[in-house]
C-alpha cells in the first residue's frame, strides 16, 4: 500500500504533520476529512525527497529528536506499571508533547487501537518515527504481557543512542570550528586582503621576497579562477553524491569512512555500540538471533557493516554457529569474538553484547580526549604556520623598503 505525507489542521487549528498508508491520495483525503482534519497538502512518498522533508520540518520548527521518543517510552513504562490503560496513557501524553509529528502519530495510534488494532500494528503506520526494532519489542511485550518491560528496553536503547551521539558531537565540535575558521580566513586573505597589498607592492616596482611572490601568485590564482574553482568543486560534489548513491559507491564510501584516521575508529565504535546494544535488547526480549540481526541491520547507517550482518545471518541460518559466523566477517576484534564465544557457550549472549556495548561506550570517552589532545594542537600549529607565512609575505617587503630608505 502506498505511503503518503500530509499536512492538515484539527478542529482547534493545531497543525498536524504525518504520514499514513492509503490506497490513494483521494482515499486518504476522505479518511482525514472524516476524522475532522482539514487537509492542507498530501504528497506521495515517491515524490517527496528526504531533504525537502527535513527542510520543511526545520522551517516549521517541527524537528523530531530521539530524546523525545525516549521520554515518551519512559512515561509509557511508568504509566503501564501503574496500571493506567494504554489509550488513557497515550491521550495524556499526547497533550504534553512538543513535536507535532509525534503528537499526530500518537493520535493516529489511539484511533487505530480504538478500532481494535494492537499497539504494535498501530505503530507500523508511522514507520518514520517507530523503527522496526521498536515495533518488534512492543509486539513481543504485548504477546508476553510484559509491555512495561518492552518500553523499558526501548527507553534504555534510545537513551544510550542519545548519549552516544552527544559524545560524538562534543568530540568533533572544536576541530570542525577551527578547521572552518581556517578555511574562511584563507578565503578572505586570498580574495580581499592580499590583492590590496599586491597592488601596492607592484606599483613600487621593487624586487619582492619569494614568500611575497608565492602569496601574490596564490591570491591571483584564486581571484582569476574563483568561478572555475567553484564550478569544479560543484561538479565534483555532484559526481561524488551520485556515485555514493549507487550500491557499489555507497559500499566503498562507507568502508572509506571507517578507515579515516581518528574519526573512522570512533565511527566504528558508534556502530558497534548500536549493534551490540540492540542485539542485547532483542535477545533479552526473546527474539531469535537471526531475526535480531535483521532488525538491528535497520539501525545501522553503514552499508559495509550491514553487509557483514547479512552474511552473518545467512551463515547462521545455514547452521553455522554464531561464533563461527562472526569470525568470517570483518566486524569484531579477536577479544570481542572470544567474549561472544563464551556467552554463546553459556547461553548468555545478551549480557556479552551488553558488556561489549558498554566497553565501547567508555572507550569513546578516551577517543574524545585523544582527538582533542592530538587534532586540536595540530590545527593550532597549522593556523600558526599560516599566520607566519602571511605575516612574512606581507611585511618582508615593508622591512626591505625601510632598509633601502635607511641606506
Amino acid at each position: 500500500m502506498p505511503q503518503f505525507h500530509f499536512r492538515g489542521r484539527d478542529k482547534t487549528g493545531r497543525l498536524l504533520v504525518g504520514q499514513r498508508n492509503a490506497d490513494s491520495a483521494d482515499s486518504l483525503n476522505l479518511d482525514l476529512t472524516r476524522e475532522g482534519i482539514i487537509v492542507i497538502e498530501i504528497k506521495s512518498e515517491s515524490t517527496k525527497q528526504p531533504y525537502q522533508k527535513r527542510i520543511r520540518d526545520w522551517l516549521q520548527g517541527d524537528s523530531f529528536h530521539l530524546s523525545e521518543l525516549a521520554v515518551f517510552s519512559r512515561q509509557m513504562k511508568l504509566l503501564h506499571r501503574a496500571g493506567v490503560p494504554i489509550i488513557t496513557s497515550l491521550q495524556q501524553l499526547s497533550m504534553h508533547i512538543r513535536s507535532n509529528r509525534l503528537a499526530y502519530a500518537i493520535h493516529g495510534i489511539i484511533r487505530q487501537i480504538e478500532k481494535g488494532q494492537s499497539l504494535a500494528n498501530s505503530m507500523k503506520q508511522y514507520s518514520d518515527i517507530f523503527s522496526p526494532l521498536i515495533i518488534s519489542l512492543i509486539q513481543i511485550g504485548e504477546n508476553t504481557g510484559k509491555l512495561s518491560e518492552a518500553f523499558a528496553h526501548i527507553e534504555r536503547y534510545l537513551d544510550f543512542e542519545v548519549q552516544t551521539m552527544k559524545q560524538v558531537k562534543a568530540a568533533f565540535r572544536y576541530p570542525i570550528f577551527i578547521f572552518s575558521a581556517v578555511i574562511v580566513a584563507l578565503l578572505i586573505l586570498n580574495l580581499f586582503v592580499i590583492p590590496t597589498f599586491a597592488t601596492f607592492y607592484v606599483s613600487l616596482n621593487m624586487p619582492l621576497p619569494w614568500q611575497t611572490r608565492i602569496l601574490i601568485s596564490t591570491s591571483n590564482f584564486f581571484v582569476n579562477y574563483s568561478l572555475v574553482l567553484l564550478a569544479a568543486l560543484l561538479i565534483a560534489a555532484i559526481l561524488l553524491y551520485r556515485y555514493i548513491h549507487t550500491e557499489r559507491g555507497k559500499l566503498r564510501w562507507d568502508y572509506f569512512l571507517l578507515k579515516i584516521p581518528f574519526s573512522g575508529k570512533m565511527l566504528r565504535r558508534i556502530y558497534l555500540i548500536r549493534l551490540c546494544d540492540s542485539l542485547s535488547i532483542v535477545l533479552s526480549s526473546g527474539i531469535s538471533l537471526p531475526q535480531g540481526l535483521a532488525l538491528t541491520k535497520d539501525t545501522i547507517a553503514n552499508t559495509y557493516i550491514t553487509k557483514q550482518l547479512v552474511i552473518m545471518r545467512a551463515n547462521i541460518e545455514r547452521g553455522v554457529s554464531f561464533t563461527q559466523a562472526i569470525e568470517k566477517v570483518d566486524l569484531m576484534t579477536t577479544l570481542e569474538t572470544q567474549i561472544l564465544a563464551v556467552g554463546e557457550r553459556n547461553g548468555e549472549l545478551a549480557p556479552a553484547f551488553d558488556y561489549i556495548a558498554h566497553f565501547h561506550s567508555e572507550e569513546i570517552q578516551y577517543d574524545i580526549k585523544r582527538i582533542n589532545d592530538v587534532v586540536g594542537p595540530i590545527l593550532i600549529a597549522i593556523v600558526a604556520v599560516l599566520i607566519l607565512i602571511v605575516a612574512l609575505g606581507i611585511y618582508l617587503p615593508v622591512w626591505n623598503m625601510i632598509d633601502l630608505i635607511k641606506h
